[in-house]
């Protein structure tokens, strides 16, 4: 069941998060700054384990990204997600997760509706003092591409957005298989995005 909580219920169960998974006899001594004052969260539901299984469906996907910002201009304000929370980690207990030392996380997480998983985060780590090579932005797939994958019912209209946008388009959209009886096709395109990940966007087909 989802539960609508405040953002402060939210980072406080986040903050616990850290606690767990902290080192024994590390102190958390975590610092969260909320970047979107106001926005509510979502609790996580009871966690639901099929028998025999040791884990459960992919909470989300995250991406460390070089800019927060950049990356919200496409999976905000084009794909149009909506943030689930931004906050601003500092602190022993963020870096005993990340295995870093005196860095700072910007840890953004967006979601389709009020999805509680199956969302997407986007983290960037600072102050990034090494040198980040260039992201691959090849108009093909490449051994070592991660693609995050969308549904669509308007991947036309996205598809015009992302192009003016300037993003590399690996794929137009195309049909992979036609189905007989189908008075509109099933189709799928893919991009990369500012850090070159792919994006993959997918559209049911419409039988007649």
């Amino acid at each position: 069941m989802r539960i609508l909580v405040s953002a402060l219920f939210l980072i406080a169960a986040l903050q616990a998060e850290v606690r767990a998974q902290a080192p024994s006899g590390t102190a958390a001594d975590t610092e969260v700054i909320n970047m979107l004052p106001g926005v509510q969260g979502f609790a996580r539901p009871p966690t639901a384990f099929q028998a025999g299984m040791s884990i459960a469906p992919m909470a989300r996907a995250t991406i460390f990204v070089r800019n927060v910002d950049e990356s919200l201009k496409l999976y905000r304000d084009i794909l149009g997600l909506k943030p689930m929370f931004d906050n601003l980690w500092k602190g022993k207990g963020i870096n005993a997760i990340m295995g870093t030392e005196g860095l700072d996380l910007r840890a953004t997480v967006l979601m389709a509706g009020e999805s509680v998983v199956g969302n997407i985060g986007i983290y960037q780590v600072s102050p990034d003092t090494e040198a980040v090579p260039a992201p691959r932005q090849t108009p093909d797939t490449r051994t070592g591409d991660f693609a995050v994958v969308f549904p669509t019912n308007d991947i036309w209209t996205l598809t015009e957005k992302i192009k003016a946008a300037g993003y590399v388009i690996v794929s137009p959209p195309v049909t992979l298989i036609e189905r007989p009886g189908y008075k509109e096709q099933p189709v799928e395109m893919m991009f990369r995005d500012a850090d070159g990940v792919l994006v993959n966007l997918v559209q049911a087909g419409v039988p007649e």
